[in-house]
């Protein structure tokens, strides 16, 4: 998911209809730029070399998405599909989650990360936090560095966090013995409480996808 506006300007997007490294393009109605999905870049056009800013999103079931945003809304076709056919998708050995800082780029297979179910680590120098709740499927990647302000003003913030798991969607840092809220990234108990993390953008691919686009990554634990 990314930001559609760059220099102030809104961009409108559709479908290019062709694949670049197997994966989707689009087409700007104000350039006729064609852009790169996962990159977020202009391939060609008016924009070459451009890119829109990735936002942070989620592929989740449905269930999980509506519990963590129950003020959610929806976005509805004005034309209803009456046969909807669908196949039902498990996350495979081969799926990864994949973030990319900088020239840097990580890949944690689900499996492994479902697994251990918190993984400290770092990308291109930044401290990260890979949560995932494997009952769930619910997946939250932040900044391992605290921000904002506790609510005892007094308390100074560490430089970074190490987290272990503390209950559903709950995690412990092991410097100040703070609880942490995963699909919140806020501190709700402890001397932190009050602070926030910076929650950082990822992508659900399959490694080989992953790799097309991003040949220097590294892929956690291998």
């Amino acid at each position: 998911m990314h930001d559609r506006r760059l220099d102030g300007d809104t961009l409108r997007f559709g479908n290019n209809g062709a694949l670049f490294r197997n994966a989707m393009t689009w087409w700007d109605h104000q350039t006729n730029s064609v852009w790169s999905q996962p990159w977020g870049t202009a391939l060609f056009g008016g924009l070459e070399g451009r890119s829109l800013t990735q936002i942070p999103s989620s592929v989740v079931p449905w269930g999980t998405w509506l519990a963590e945003h129950p003020n959610t809304t929806v976005l509805e076709s004005e034309q209803p599909i009456d046969d909807v056919r669908y196949r039902p998708q498990t996350f495979s050995q081969d799926f990864v989650i994949g973030v990319a800082l900088l020239d840097d780029a990580q890949a944690f297979r689900y499996s492994v990360a479902s697994s251990e179910e918190v993984i400290n680590d770092m990308v291109a120098g930044f401290p990260v936090g890979i949560f995932v709740n494997p009952a769930t499927r619910g997946i939250h990647v932040y900044l391992r560095e605290p921000a904002g302000q506790a609510k005892d003003e007094t308390v100074e913030l560490p430089e970074v966090l190490t987290f272990s798991k503390a209950g559903l969607d709950q995690v412990v840092d092991a410097e100040t013995g703070s609880t942490w809220d995963t699909v919140l990234g806020a501190a709700t108990g402890g001397p932190l409480r009050g602070a926030l993390l910076q929650q950082l953008p990822f992508q659900s691919a399959w490694d080989w996808a992953w790799e097309f686009f991003f040949p220097q990554t590294t892929f956690y634990g291998e």
